[in-house]
């Protein structure tokens, strides 16, 4: 590897480290990571809402995916914890198939689609 590639490279890492962590997600507290978030009869509908809007507009088929992913970032340096961050991301990702072609969309504010129920 050449220096001016190594150099590249370690500068695109370097950066990536300097991301904060709520860019992969809302920062939370360790004691909301044990709540559930939605139940079951929320997810069905906020599902349905997004599958019948697809319908509506002409989709021959059409799923929806409902995600809640919980992340932890653990920050060291030299042997010893400097922080600890727990980061939640939600949201809802329909699929659907119109006039013979895949379309994919996605969102993490969900009030538009509970508002529409």
């Amino acid at each position: 590897m050449k220096r001016r590639d190594f150099a590249k490279l370690a500068g695109l890492g370097a950066g990536a480290m300097m991301l904060p962590a709520t860019s992969f997600g809302k920062i939370i507290s360790p004691e909301h990571l044990l709540s559930p978030g939605l139940d079951v009869g929320q997810k069905k509908i906020l599902a349905d809402v997004a599958l019948n809007a697809a319908k509506g507009l002409g989709a021959s088929y059409a799923d929806a995916r409902i995600g809640r992913y919980l992340n932890q970032y653990v920050f060291t340096r030299e042997d010893k914890v400097q922080n600890v961050v727990n980061t939640e991301s939600f949201g809802i990702g329909i699929r659907v198939i119109a006039n013979g072609t895949w379309g994919f969309a996605s969102t993490n504010d969900v009030t538009e689609i509970g508002r529409a129920s």
